[in-house]
């Protein structure tokens, strides 16, 4: 929950500083990019570095870091200081998410699994949901410092307790202690049918992460710069996340039952579709609200589903490692989604003509896990729990 709501609130300022530093809209693009680098390269250094060492102490110096530098943050008095303090915090952030979804996942029964990592997960769209309510009265009080300060210390408050009660893996304590040694090479994520297996997974994170985080940096600028208040362009960001909360709850447990491969083609088409519906419909009527609710469902309830199948298309030895490194690779493209909303603005796209592009990206990864279901069928790999 403070994970998401430390990714949201940066959209949810963005505004507000925009008309106190007199900046277009344009020009928060690569801030938003600086804060997801961060998270592409803690996702890479602390996945493998969780396999290494354990799943607990990886979490607990994740909330640390990205707690400490959120409360840093209001110290930033231009856009490069911004995108420093981003950027640092978004090195925390990128290390917290695969490992509590690692951990939760390695805790649950087998046939549970998707459902017990999509359910914790769950706390993301809650975090940034109810940071998007808050930030009205937040700001209206204590400036958009506000949000920060209390966006570091809840998570630097979360350290002690996480370190005497989180429970580590059950599954990496069993693991091979002389191999666990080592830290896990990068080309033992292609063998045999992995080779294939694994750039496709990356291909549809980059792709559905594309997606999800244009929404979530760019639709309360996007609705304030078509004259909504405050109020109205956060309430954008509670739509898309509370879609978000029923799509995990949805979608996972689908995958347990009849696998990714079956479902994930669908619920993408889904996302692509709502994408496409909000650069159509009339802004402020009940179609765009019915349309925001079901991208958040589409978009976070498909990467919760791709999640639990990259963790378990791996071996335990490999989890950590292959979902930090297909989430770090999906960085790319949430880098690439707000970049591609600062561009297409600057060489002066209406808003609306934004989403169209978008929801293109959103319906790639239909195809890729049909292309992935074919070969897995070829190599006969078990496709029940998470349709690995």
């Amino acid at each position: 929950m403070l994970d998401g709501y430390d990714t949201q609130v940066i959209a949810l300022v963005a505004p507000v500083l925009g008309s106190a530093w007199n900046l277009d809209k344009s020009a928060f693009g690569p801030v938003f990019a600086a804060g997801l680098v961060g998270l592409m390269l803690g996702s890479i250094a602390f996945g493998a570095l969780a396999d290494r060492f354990g799943r607990k102490p990886i979490i607990c110096t994740a909330c640390f870091v990205f707690g400490l530098f959120a409360l840093l943050t209001p110290l930033a008095t231009t856009l490069l200081e911004l995108a420093g303090f981003r950027f640092l915090t978004g090195i925390g952030l990128g290390a917290a998410i695969p490992n509590l979804m690692t951990l939760t996942a390695e805790h649950a029964p087998g046939n549970r699994r998707a459902f017990a990592a999509g359910a914790m997960f769950c706390g993301f769209p809650l975090g940034a949901l109810l940071g998007g309510l808050a930030a009205p009265s937040v700001i209206e009080e204590s400036g958009w410092q506000g949000l920060f300060f209390w966006g570091g210390v809840l998570p630097l408050a979360m350290v002690v307790p996480l370190f005497l009660l989180l429970v580590e893996s059950p599954e990496w304590q069993a693991r091979d202690v002389q191999k666990s040694r080592r830290l896990i090479p990068l080309r033992s994520l292609f063998g045999q049918e992995l080779a294939i297996i694994t750039p496709l997974l990356w291909l549809a994170f980059i792709a559905n992460l594309l997606a999800m985080y244009f929404l979530i940096n760019w639709l309360p600028i996007l609705f304030a710069a078509g004259g909504a208040d405050l109020g109205k362009s956060t309430m954008t960001s509670v739509l898309l996340n509370l879609g978000g909360i029923v799509g995990c709850l949805a979608v996972t447990p689908l995958v347990d039952r009849f696998g990714a491969i079956k479902v994930m083609p669908l619920v993408f088409g889904l996302s692509a579709t709502a994408i496409l519906a909000i650069g159509l419909v009339p802004a402020a009527s009940i179609p765009m609200v019915f349309a925001i609710l079901l991208a958040g469902f589409g978009t976070m309830g498909a990467q919760m589903g791709s999640n639990a199948f990259a963790m378990f298309a791996y071996p335990t030895a490999l989890r950590a490692s292959g979902l930090g490194w297909a989430l770090s690779m999906g960085r790319i493209g949430s880098i690439i989604g707000p970049l591609l909303g600062g561009a297409l603005l600057a060489l002066q796209f209406q808003p609306a003509e934004l989403f169209p592009v978008v929801a293109v990206f959103a319906m790639l990864p239909a195809l890729v896990f049909i292309v992935i279901g074919r070969i897995a069928a070829r190599y006969g790999r078990n496709q029940d729990t998470a349709g690995a």
